[in-house]
């Protein structure tokens, strides 16, 4: 719920935090909040996408 706010926030302010990388802002935003909630690696991020 909150992930899907943050994720509308970051759309409406500017695309241009975003530009030019490979992933979607969404997916960005999801993957630093579980790195940043939980004691994951880069690693073990990379798996559960």
């Amino acid at each position: 719920m909150m992930l899907s706010a943050i994720a509308a926030k970051l759309k409406q302010r500017s695309k241009a935090d975003f530009k030019g990388r490979h992933h979607e802002a969404a997916l960005i935003v999801q993957a630093v909040s579980w790195y940043l909630r939980y004691p994951l690696s880069d690693r073990d991020i990379e798996e559960l996408f």
